[in-house]
C-alpha cells in the first residue's frame, strides 16, 4: 500500500512538472520575438538604401526595433517602431541613421508577425532596385538563376549567415566551377561575381548553387557596368524556394520595352517546361512546351517566344521544382525592373509604396481557374484607409491600370495599397520617377 501511495504521488510529481514546463513553453512563445532581415544595406557616397516597413494587421499595433549591424554583426545603430494598423514607416538610411556607411545589414524585431517591407538601393539620377524583406531563413541550397558578368554586366551577391556558427558555402556554376567561400557567425559578406575569378573574365558562366546555406540569406544585384551607356539595375532574393508553377503576370509592349524571362532548373534531372499564355480576358492560347537540362536555365525575351499578338500573362508548369525571375526594361536603355516568381501568389498583400514624384503601375492576374474577387484598399503612413475598391475577375482574367486609377477616391495622400482576395492571385507594382530615369519591380508582398 505504501509503494502505490508512493507511485502515485511520484507520478503526480511528475504531471505537475510537465504541466508547469508546459505552461512556461507557452508563456514563452507569447514573448517571442519575430524577425524581418534586411540583409544588405548600401549607404555611402555612391549609393543609398531606403527601408519601408508596413504593419499588415488591421487590428493590432505592432511594436519592434530595427537595429542596424556593421558587416562584421557588431550592432551600430536602433530605432525604436511603433505602428498603429494599417501603419507604415520608411527610412533613408543616410539621413535616419548614425554612421550609415558602417551598417551592413539590419534585422527587425517586432512583438507579432504580421509585418512586411522592402529595401530600395539606388545611385541617385542613375538606377535603382527593389527588394522584398526576409521573413524566412533559408534551410537548403540557394539558387542563383542569372549571372551576367561581362563587359556590359555585373552581378553582385549579398549574404548574411544569421546563425551563431560559421559557414562553409561551396559555389557550383554551370561550367564545372566549384569554388568555397567561409562566412562567420552573424556576418555579412558582398561580392561581385567577377571577384571571385581575379584572374580573367568568365562571362561563360550563367547561373549557379550554392550549397551549405542552412540559416544563410541573401539577395542578388545584376546592374550595368559603368561608361557602356545602360542605367539598368535589378534584383532578386537567393532563396532555397521552388515551384512546379511560376506566374509571369506581364508582357511589357515591345516598341518601347522588353521583357526577359529566366526559368532555372537547379534539379539533377531535365525539366519540362510548359507555357501556357492567357489573353487579358483570361481567355487561353495554344501551349508550348520546352525542355530545360539538369543545373541550366531557359531565358529568352518574351518577344522571341512566339506568343500570338494580344497575350497578356504566362504560366509555366514543370515536371521538375524550378525558380525563375521576370525583368523589364526599356529599350532606351535607361531603366529596369524585376522580381523573383517563386510563391507570389497570395490572397492577401501590399504593394508597399505609392510613387509621389512619378507613377506607379499594378498589374493583378486570377491564377485560378474560377472567378475571384479582389478588393484594394490605399492607405496612408499613419494608417488611415482613405479608398476602395473591388473588382470581380474572371478565371485567368488580368487587371492592369495605374495606381491612381484603380480607386474611385483621389488616393494622393495614399502611400501604399493592400489587397485581399477570395482565392490567391498573382500581383505586381512597378514605380517609375518622373523624369522616367529611375524604375523599381516589386510583387505583392
Amino acid at each position: 500500500m505504501k509503494d502505490s501511495c508512493n507511485r502515485l504521488a511520484t507520478l503526480i510529481s511528475a504531471l505537475c512538472l510537465i504541466l508547469f514546463i508546459s505552461g512556461c513553453s507557452a508563456n514563452d512563445n507569447k514573448d517571442t520575438l519575430h524577425s524581418l532581415y534586411f540583409p544588405h544595406i548600401a549607404s555611402n557616397t555612391k549609393w543609398d538604401t531606403e527601408v519601408c516597413l508596413i504593419n499588415t494587421s488591421g487590428i493590432n499595433p505592432l511594436k519592434g526595433t530595427l537595429t542596424a549591424f556593421s558587416d562584421s554583426g557588431a550592432q551600430t545603430s536602433q530605432k525604436a517602431v511603433e505602428l498603429a494598423p494599417h501603419a507604415r514607416v520608411q527610412f533613408i538610411v543616410s539621413t535616419d541613421f548614425t554612421s550609415p556607411e558602417g551598417i551592413g545589414y539590419m534585422i527587425f524585431k517586432a512583438d507579432a508577425p504580421d509585418v512586411a517591407g522592402y529595401m530600395k538601393f539606388y545611385i541617385e539620377s542613375n538606377y535603382r532596385g527593389a527588394i522584398p524583406a526576409v521573413a524566412r531563413i533559408n534551410t537548403g541550397s540557394l539558387s542563383i538563376p542569372h549571372i551576367a558578368s561581362n563587359k556590359k554586366w555585373w552581378t553582385g551577391l549579398s549574404l548574411l549567415n544569421t546563425t551563431n556558427r560559421p559557414k562553409t558555402l561551396t559555389f557550383e556554376f554551370n561550367d564545372g566551377t566549384t569554388l568555397t567561400r567561409t562566412i562567420d557567425p552573424n556576418e555579412h559578406q558582398k561580392f561581385s561575381i567577377k571577384s571571385l575569378f581575379p584572374q580573367a573574365p568568365r562571362p561563360d558562366i550563367k547561373s549557379g548553387m550554392i550549397t551549405g546555406t542552412s540559416g544563410v540569406i541573401g539577395l542578388m544585384l545584376i546592374g550595368s557596368n559603368p561608361g557602356v551607356g545602360n542605367r539598368y539595375l535589378g534584383g532578386m532574393l537567393l532563396t532555397d524556394q521552388t515551384d512546379t508553377d511560376l506566374y509571369f503576370p506581364h508582357i511589357a509592349r515591345f516598341k518601347k520595352w522588353w521583357t526577359g524571362i529566366i526559368v532555372y532548373n537547379p534539379s539533377s534531372s531535365p525539366a519540362r517546361l510548359t507555357i501556357a499564355p492567357y489573353r487579358a480576358n483570361g481567355n487561353p492560347l495554344p501551349p508550348q512546351t520546352i525542355d530545360v537540362a539538369p543545373e541550366t536555365k531557359y531565358q529568352k525575351a518574351a518577344k522571341d517566344m512566339k506568343f500570338e499578338p494580344g497575350t497578356a500573362w504566362f504560366r509555366v508548369s514543370s515536371d521538375q521544382a524550378v525558380t525563375g525571375l521576370e525583368i523589364f526594361g526599356t529599350k532606351d536603355r535607361k531603366r529596369l525592373g524585376g522580381y523573383a516568381c517563386v510563391n507570389i501568389s497570395k490572397s492577401r498583400g501590399v504593394f508597399p509604396k505609392l510613387e509621389k514624384q512619378g507613377m506607379t503601375g499594378i498589374a493583378l492576374v486570377n491564377i485560378q481557374d474560377k472567378p475571384v474577387t479582389v478588393t484594394l484598399e490605399a492607405f496612408t503612413d499613419s494608417g488611415e484607409k482613405i479608398a476602395s475598391r473591388s473588382y470581380p475577375l474572371n478565371p485567368h482574367q488580368k487587371l492592369i491600370s495605374p495606381a491612381q486609377s484603380l480607386l474611385p477616391d483621389d488616393i494622393s495622400s495614399a502611400t501604399y495599397i493592400g489587397y485581399w482576395a477570395t482565392h490567391p492571385v498573382v500581383g505586381f507594382q512597378l514605380n517609375s520617377s518622373k523624369d522616367g530615369m529611375l524604375l523599381d519591380a516589386l510583387p505583392g508582398l
